[in-house]
């Protein structure tokens, strides 16, 4: 190898690499912990694609520690099986907090199930939309039955409750 080729080497691997390293982490840091804004039409599409199929619905919210509960597990349950079938939906609306949301996603590996938040100013739609029935109580939890009925639950879902229902 001659000098020139080194010389070349030894720059791309000081420079270049380092960056291109943060730019592939980053990008697949926004790609894989993304948290969509929830509307009603989302959420009818989500409800046609797990039809016929038990599914669930998890709110949660940053200020709630029993939702990290759920996370966890569910966050376990999810390296069991890749494909579970669950739908995050976040209730912070302030969108200063997106990073705060990512960050939880990560941290309990729930990135790549579907995640939605709720916009600025639009939680008491949302809730509305979602269950009109619902004051904004957390964790709350609904179990969703092949054929769309649906069976909601505040609180702390058990661990093995959830195993049940999911796999």
């Amino acid at each position: 190898m001659n000098r020139l080729n080194r010389l070349f080497l030894r720059l791309f691997l000081r420079l270049f690499l380092p960056l291109l390293l943060g730019l592939s982490l980053t990008l697949s840091f926004n790609v894989f912990a993304q948290s969509e804004v929830f509307t009603a039409q989302q959420f009818e599409r989500l409800k046609q694609q797990h039809q016929g199929k038990r599914w669930l619905v998890l709110m949660w919210s940053l200020d709630c520690p029993p939702c990290f509960k759920e996370l966890a597990e569910i966050g376990q349950l999810h390296q069991q099986n890749p494909s579970l079938p669950v739908v995050l939906i976040n209730t912070d609306g302030d969108e200063m907090l997106t990073q705060q949301r990512k960050n939880v996603l990560l941290k309990y590996r729930l990135n790549t199930l579907s995640n939605l938040h709720f916009a600025d100013g639009k939680a008491a739609q949302g809730r509305y939309q979602i269950d009109p029935g619902w004051y904004g109580e957390l964790p709350r939890s609904y179990f969703y039955q092949p054929n769309g009925e649906r069976t909601a639950k505040s609180g702390l879902v058990n661990a093995t409750v959830l195993k049940d229902w999911l796999l």
